[in-house]
């Protein structure tokens, strides 16, 4: 079914990259000319005097139940925004990893007498917008109405209710994306960073899985927001078109009457930095390319001159195109199509990373870039142009980020937060103007520090053992998607496998060869939601030669596909695309009514790829070479079942995850089905109906005209 989607998919990506040649031609002219020597452009213009900053003197004060109240007023436009942060402390949630992120999707689910809907069209009236989060809420709307959305965002999150049917729906999309997360190596790649850099055991470090999301019920959330919504830990900021008295007069009507309770903040011990330099590698069977992440902690507080100066080194090493990593990686070697870095300060613990995703082959000769660039600006001072160039980007960047009040009320809320100095960012320009080269190099050496760091690569495991001699052990670490060390040596294809016994595993499982043949055709309808609305499906496959595929949404026929013997139809919202060669080849291997199976006669297109892990258990992986590319197959080894594919095409990966095997006319088919990289967010089907020889209208596969 994914191959489909992929045949559609590739027609619009080669649609868009038909570029005439006569353009291109004339860009690569344009590209070759040489550059005058006395253009303007060849050299970066010198920085000019640090501006000063008018951010507005804000003002602050402190309702009787703690609430901390920030006010920034700009009466330039007739616009308001408020900002609730809920100060979480940070703790584990254990068994519930998870909770706080639903618990603050359900926030704007509803309240004692309106439901979402109503909510939804309360805001949309006024053209305002409204988005909550574990740690708050944020609003903004015209000067019109500023009391009332003030007065809808504390009803918001002062009178949530949490229904059952609501939940259900949070809950249902945070797994879809969590599955869609674990189908990507990015996604994996975070994941992985934050428990080297941190520890499982912190709460910068916890991550959110399947079993602690199934844990999760309403008891729990409920629980979250009564320990941590209050107001004694919680800031209110005001950005807009209003004054000093009406903000005390919204601030006291609508948040007066929440009440303050104490809040527990559980002690954790600080993250160290790694004894030497650590390699893990996430093994991902046929990825083209390897994910790199370069991190480890750092102790680094926000609103110090150190801070700054972190700011500045990161700017010159890899906050953008100018970067060195940049530079290096892409413009000089050509082996990605962008590197970066990042410093993040924090109260608790800040971090160090870098980062980058390369071709296979280029992996070791990456992360050796990676390493000399970090000792070169740990070791040695920047140079003058690009400390000059960096405050000059700094300068720029800063002005641009005053226009958004959203910008200017975290600013605001960073300086009562923190307790900076009420001048840190008017005056933080002229700071970073009187920043040295040496002193970036004494932060540098602080911040950056490539002999104590974990280096992460997730890819093909073919390319692990040349990252040996990057670890100070000299051995590389194997870690599944969450962290957790894995034992290659479980993971070792059996001398006894082959890719004839996988399949025919497979077909024992769903019932064997003898049930097989006698299936002549079979209907399935699922549903999913997407986005509030139910999407259905019925796929229909009659005779191993015959297809047909509907897509419903809010009673109108999204798409229809349909293959018949050889010749492939596909509508879109009523628009039947052209005849296309690759969209047959495509449909006839999904027409089959078990592919997997019918690759007992193809053994010659398939490789065994070996064997990764999933939810903790082994898979074996079949790499099939089909009529759009090859795509991956994984099986459970010890079932045999199918539970997952792989398609990419297009510069386009579709992963297809199966479960709930449920047994029609003798054959176990997956009622499950969550389909990621197609759409922005994972779709989960769930099958309603399935049948088996059933009365099948043929109909439903003639071509139309």
């Amino acid at each position: 079914m994914q191959r489909i989607f992929l045949g559609l998919f590739a027609l619009l990506l080669l649609a868009g990259c038909n570029t005439p040649k006569a353009t291109t031609d004339k860009m690569a002219e344009q590209a070759t000319t040489p550059m005058m020597k006395d253009d303007f452009r060849a050299k970066a213009p010198a920085a000019g005097p640090a501006p000063e900053i008018k951010l507005g003197d804000f003002q602050d004060f402190k309702l009787d139940n703690g609430l901390q109240v920030v006010l920034v007023e700009n009466h330039k436009l007739p616009r308001v925004s408020y900002q609730l942060f809920i100060d979480v402390p940070p703790h584990l949630e254990g068994a519930y990893a998870g909770a706080g992120d639903i618990m603050g999707q359900m926030l704007r689910r509803a309240t004692s007498d309106m439901t979402k809907e109503q909510i939804d069209e309360e805001i949309d009236f006024i053209g305002a917008s409204l988005s909550t989060s574990g740690s708050g809420a944020f609003a903004s709307t015209i000067s019109k109405y500023k009391s009332k959305m003030m007065g809808m965002m504390a009803k918001v999150v002062l009178d949530a209710r949490f229904p059952e049917t609501e939940f259900e729906k949070v809950k249902s999309d945070a797994v879809a994306g969590l599955k869609s997360q674990l189908a990507d190596p990015d996604a994996i790649a975070s994941r992985v960073r934050r428990v080297l850099t941190y520890g499982a055991d912190h709460p910068f470090g916890e991550l959110t899985t399947e079993e602690s999301l199934n844990n999760i019920d309403l008891p729990t959330i409920k629980k979250y927001y009564e320990t941590y919504f209050v107001p004694n830990r919680s800031y209110l900021v005001m950005v807009g078109d209003l004054s000093r008295a009406e903000a005390e007069k919204l601030a006291n009507e609508n948040f007066g009457s929440w009440k303050k309770k104490d809040v527990p903040t559980p002690s954790f011990s600080m993250p160290k930095q790694p004894q030497g330099t650590v390699v893990s590698f996430v093994p991902r069977a046929g990825a083209v390319q390897s994910n790199i992440i370069i991190s480890h902690p750092v102790e680094l507080q926000p609103g110090t001159k150190e801070a700054i100066r972190a700011g500045i080194v990161n700017s010159i090493l890899g906050s953008g195109f100018n970067g060195r990593l940049f530079q290096n990686l892409r413009e000089d070697k050509g082996y990605t199509y962008g590197a970066y870095s990042s410093v993040s300060p924090s109260k608790v613990i800040g971090s160090f990373s870098a980062n980058s995703n390369v071709r296979n082959e280029v992996t070791d000769s990456a992360v050796t870039q990676f390493m000399l660039e970090l000792a070169k600006i740990s070791s040695e001072p920047v140079t003058a142009d690009e400390l000059n160039r960096a405050k000059s980007l700094l300068n720029g960047s800063f002005g641009r980020a005053l226009e958004s009040p959203q910008r200017i009320a975290s600013y605001a809320l960073n300086t009562v937060r923190y307790g900076l100095d009420r001048d840190f960012y008017p005056t933080y320009l002229k700071k970073v103007a009187a920043t040295s080269a040496n002193d970036l190099l004494e932060v540098a050496r602080e911040v950056i520090t490539p002999q104590a760091t974990n280096i992460i690569v997730v890819g093909d495991k073919s390319v692990a053992e040349k990252l040996a001699s990057f670890a100070t052990s000299g051995k590389v670490n194997f870690l599944d998607e969450n962290g957790q060390p894995v034992e290659m040596v479980e993971m070792e294809a059996p001398s006894d496998l082959t890719v004839e016994s996988v399949v025919r595993k497979y077909a024992d499982a769903i019932g064997g060869m003898a049930a097989i043949e006698k299936v002549k055709n079979y209907k399935m309808t699922m549903e999913a939601s997407v986005q509030g609305q139910t999407l259905s499906q019925t796929l229909i496959k009659d005779g191993g030669s015959k297809l047909s595929s509907q897509m419903t949404m809010m009673g109108m026929v999204m798409m229809d596909q349909r293959y018949n013997n050889g010749k492939a139809q596909m509508t879109q919202q009523g628009q039947t695309m052209p005849p296309n060669p690759e969209i047959d080849a495509a449909m006839k291997d999904q027409a089959a009514l078990f592919p997997v199976v019918d690759l007992l006669s193809q053994l010659d297109k398939v490789k065994l790829d070996g064997i990764e892990q999933i939810d903790g258990k082994n898979v074996v992986v079949l790499a099939v070479e089909g009529a759009t590319g090859t795509s991956r197959q994984y099986f459970d080894q010890e079932s045999g079942l199918q539970v997952r594919t792989v398609q990419s095409q297009g510069g386009q990966t579709v992963t297809t995850d199966l479960g709930d095997y449920q047994t029609v006319g003798g054959i176990k088919l997956p009622y499950a089905m969550t389909i990621s990289g197609a759409m922005p967010f994972a779709i989960e089907m769930k099958v309603t109906n399935a049948e088996v020889n059933a009365e099948i209208d043929q109909t439903l596969f003639e071509l139309r005209e």
